[in-house]
């Protein structure tokens, strides 16, 4: 009889602490967090994006100095147009002084012909005139004499003056017209530049998943309490 006590105060004992136990578990409102994997197909894209950007970044340096070295061959030919022009200009203006210089030389020399004509006719009026004065006898003769140097000199200063007038009127070099400058060549169309590519903008960082808060704290372990019926078991015991 007494064993059957013992074993029945055992089975209860038991009982209340799988009990115990099983009410705490079940009590217990603490979440297992499940690791989520983060996935992140924006910074795929972006990454493609990049890459995309650096392929047509390349292609735009290319574009660019295709387009620099076309726009100076436009402009070495535009400076070429203007410098052919500005050399046939300084040859025409070097060709018309040169034409001048000439006409010049030509007419002082036929100025100092008739200059020299002059004074040679002068200095043989005095030599005539000399001799005869030297020669002369008489009042008349000496008054010939003179009479007849006063006309020479008189017919060689207007033979010197016709013949000068002649020179100016007809020698005389015209400067021939000055050429115009010629005008700037029309300056060309720039070509067309091309557009720089536009960056990716960066993806935003995604944010940590919030952790949960605990709400209620779990109930207190039964120890204590399955203690106390041990002692009680024993001393019902």
């Amino acid at each position: 009889m007494r064993r059957k006590q013992i074993f029945a105060t055992t089975l209860l004992s038991a009982g209340l602490i799988l009990g115990s136990v099983s009410v705490a578990n079940a009590t217990d409102p603490t979440p297992t967090p499940t690791p989520v994997a983060t996935t992140s197909p924006v910074a795929t894209t972006y990454a493609a994006q990049l890459a995309a950007y650096k392929v047509a970044l390349a292609s735009y340096q290319v574009a660019m100095d295709q387009y620099r070295a076309a726009w100076k061959v436009i402009i070495d030919k535009y400076n070429a147009a203007w410098q052919v022009q500005m050399d046939q200009y300084a040859a025409a203006v070097k060709a018309a002084n040169a034409q001048f210089q000439a006409a010049q030389l030509v007419r002082q020399a036929k100025r100092q012909a008739i200059i020299s004509t002059f004074q040679a006719a002068i200095a043989k009026t005095d030599s005539d005139f000399a001799n005869a004065l030297a020669a002369a006898t008489t009042a008349d003769q000496k008054s010939a004499a003179v009479t007849a140097r006063n006309t020479a000199i008189s017919a060689a200063t207007a033979a010197r003056k016709t013949a000068l007038d002649a020179l100016g009127e007809v020698a005389r070099p015209i400067l021939p017209v000055k050429p115009l400058k010629p005008a700037q060549p029309v300056k060309p169309a720039e070509p067309v530049k091309p557009v720089a590519p536009v960056k990716p903008v960066a993806p935003v960082k995604p944010v940590a998943p919030v952790k949960p808060v605990v709400t209620d704290k779990p109930s207190k372990s039964p120890k204590a309490e399955n203690s106390n019926d041990g002692k009680k078991v024993g001393q019902n015991k």
